[in-house]
């Protein structure tokens, strides 16, 4: 019992006094080279822009396509998106795996394929 304490004792008094390395724990943050670099957003502008990519999914009932799109100049970069269409029967004759041509009506803040074709 008196061991146990003594290391409880000891313990405490490294944890007190930092072991005897005379070193205080603060932090110091490092300086800054340069000021953090705030993303910037930008809102597209109103417009249709041409685009192509591979088709993923296909909701006849939501009238939705899923695309791995390549980038969108001015819209957004490459990515795996759903987008609504303006006429689910532009979804007709579209399979999953179907390589495309697609145009994408942005109108703030809603971006809605209204031209879509199969690349032969």
């Amino acid at each position: 019992m008196k061991l146990t304490m003594w290391l409880a004792m000891l313990a405490l008094l490294c944890l007190g006094v930092g072991c005897g390395s005379g070193k205080t724990n603060s932090y110091i943050p490092p300086a800054a080279s340069s000021p953090t670099p705030v993303p910037t957003t930008s809102t597209p502008m109103d417009g249709n822009y041409s685009a192509k990519g591979k088709v993923t999914k296909i909701n006849l009932e939501l009238g939705s396509v899923e695309l791995d799109h390549d980038d969108i100049p001015g819209v957004m970069p490459p990515m795996l998106m759903e987008f609504y269409v303006k006429d689910k029967a532009l979804l007709d004759g579209l399979k999953v795996g179907d390589e495309v041509d697609f145009v994408l009506e942005y109108k703030h803040p809603a971006e809605t394929i209204v031209r879509i074709k199969k690349i032969p």
